[in-house]
């Protein structure tokens, strides 16, 4: 940090106003803090300001961002999509253009401002995961503590969601071993270690099973990290030994030994009998009636997110969806990638997949690369942000709020600035 003095006062002055809103955005996200959307909005204006104000203005910024062309056109996809439900039907799709420019024009914008500030003081907004980490870790233990019924009244989320970001945001912090925040190297990885513990029995607190899918994409990644090395050979028994301690550790909780036997059970029932009253069959339903609107219109789906509810009613009365999961008014199919297709079809699809895929890539590429050991850090994590939302999606409608949209596109931008050489190497 003191390295950081020789910069301007009002360059010291906006890195650490970013770099406090960043590490804002995870604790109110899991918090009954709430406001995560305020927080974002504060951090694009500010972004904004940054990147008109900086030395060299907008032309700097633009230079900076010229490498990210591809980036942007991807991320951009998503508006064209709305734009183009928007004209093909009569619905109001406000929100859905909101969150189509909160992840292109707001992930571009916190980018730009991000390469023109001080990269340690950045890396400072690490707190905000370790604190989010403790207080959700701890808020999901305190709520299950005295019962072995999964918590119900988790803030913000339900329980799948809440679980899934918490594993996020405590594998994030363990990866974040490789910076140095603080002139105490071995206390700070310490706390980072504790994190995790705190982060995985919280997780497991909450009993969400799709979150377990992701854990031995975040094992592969880490094991690339601490071993510099990207070959699939040299990494295919440590990844092995890995996910086995993995499956240990699930397999020790008699919970989620219940509630995956549960699965593998009602799922099968319900390819028996369609109609079977249970969670994972109203699930296989609601997947169903996403499907049959996806081949209604293979191409731009229902046109919008507001049309899978009236579907859903529309194939209860044809018998296939059950009076139960009817009952319970489910808007969404509970997977993003479905709700993609079904709302606006392969386009939609395309544009869910262009906003993981592409930043993936870049931080795939900058994690092989021979780069500083921070940069692959950053690397690292942008891929685990990138991976976790993705596999997360494939059961859970982990998008389905602004603000979980907002804390994507916010780790994209932090963690691409933090991962680009060029900006390592300039500042």
């Amino acid at each position: 940090m003191t390295a950081s003095l020789h910069y301007p006062f009002k360059t010291r002055l906006a890195a650490l106003l970013v770099a406090a809103l960043i590490a804002l955005m995870p604790l109110n996200l899991l918090t009954n803090l709430g406001q995560a959307s305020g927080v974002f909005y504060a951090l694009a204006v500010t972004s904004l300001a940054i990147c008109l104000l900086r030395v060299g203005g907008l032309s700097a910024t633009l230079a900076d961002l010229k490498e990210y062309r591809v980036l942007a056109l991807a991320l951009l996809f998503s508006v064209g999509v709305i734009a183009l439900a928007a004209l093909r039907t009569d619905l109001r799709l406000g929100t859905e253009f909101e969150r189509a420019l909160r992840v292109s024009l707001g992930t571009l914008v916190m980018l730009g401002a991000c390469l023109a500030l001080i990269p340690q003081w950045l890396r400072q907004a690490t707190w905000g995961l370790i604190a989010a980490t403790w207080v959700a870790g701890g808020t999901a233990l305190w709520l299950s503590w005295a019962s072995t019924e999964r918590p119900d009244n988790l803030p913000q989320f339900n329980a799948v969601s809440y679980g899934d970001l918490l594993l996020l945001t405590a594998v994030l912090v363990t990866f974040s071993i490789g910076w140095q925040l603080t002139r105490f190297r071995k206390t700070e990885i310490a706390l980072k270690a504790i994190t995790l513990v705190v982060g995985l029995l919280g997780f497991m607190a909450t009993q969400t099973r799709g979150g377990w899918l992701a854990v031995p994409f975040f094992i592969v990644i880490g094991l690339v990290l601490a071993s510099g090395k990207v070959s699939p050979r040299k990494l295919v028994l440590p990844a092995l030994i890995a996910v086995l301690i993995a499956s240990a550790v699930l397999a020790s909780s008699s919970v989620m030994r219940l509630r995956f036997s549960q699965a593998i059970t009602q799922t099968a029932d319900c390819i028996e009998r369609p109609l079977t009253i249970s969670s994972e069959c109203g699930r296989i339903q609601l997947w169903h009636v996403a499907w049959l609107m996806f081949k209604a219109d293979p191409l731009f789906g229902g046109g919008s997110t507001q049309s899978f509810r009236p579907m859903v009613e529309h194939y209860w009365r044809q018998g296939i969806v059950s009076d139960f999961t009817h009952a319970q008014d489910f808007g969404e199919p509970h997977s993003d990638i479905m709700y993609s297709l079904a709302s606006h079809g392969l386009l939609g699809l395309a544009a869910l997949l262009l906003m993981y895929l592409t930043p993936a890539w870049i931080f795939a590429k900058r994690l092989s690369a021979h780069v500083a050991a921070p940069a692959r850090v950053a690397a690292a994590m942008g891929l685990v942000v990138c991976v976790g939302f993705f596999v997360f999606g494939w059961t859970e409608l982990i998008l389905r709020t602004l603000r979980t949209l907002s804390f994507y596109a916010m780790s994209i931008a932090w963690l691409l600035a933090l991962s680009d050489e060029r900006f390592l190497k300039r500042s």
